[in-house]
């Protein structure tokens, strides 16, 4: 069934967005709206939407987590969100995200990374 495909691919790799769902279990977009609507009204799965692009995590994820995992992972697409997105997050929270296999540690370094440099340079009074 779809929907537990769906569901046993947000426990184990949490946080994709539409596109990349659609993708990454080869079903059809119209299918995967559908399915998707479903389990969002029954609370199986919720939304994340911090930077234009929602989310999606299963029940029962802690929500500090899926923020980090959220912030991560967009930030890997689109580097200059890392800013706005990095006040969205704890480095506890984004700790407990490196063990799914979406959000290796490398990602996390590479975030934390950009985040230190765009505060530094924040910070800075040379151009």
């Amino acid at each position: 069934m779809i929907s537990a495909s769906i569901l046993q691919y947000l426990r184990s790799c949490p946080g994709p967005h539409f596109r990349e769902l659609v993708r990454e279990l080869s079903i059809p977009v119209g299918t995967a709206q559908y399915w998707i609507t479903k389990l969002l009204r029954t609370g199986e799965i919720y939304v994340v939407d911090l930077a234009q692009r929602p989310r999606y995590f299963p029940k029962g994820l802690d929500r500090g987590i899926a923020t980090a995992i959220y912030v991560v992972r967009e930030a890997r697409l689109r580097p200059s969100v890392v800013r706005q997105l990095g006040t969205y997050v704890t480095k506890e929270a984004l700790c407990k995200a490196v063990g799914y296999p979406c959000v290796q540690k490398d990602l996390v370094d590479v975030f934390m990374e950009l985040l230190r440099q765009q505060r530094s340079g924040q910070g800075s009074d040379t151009a």
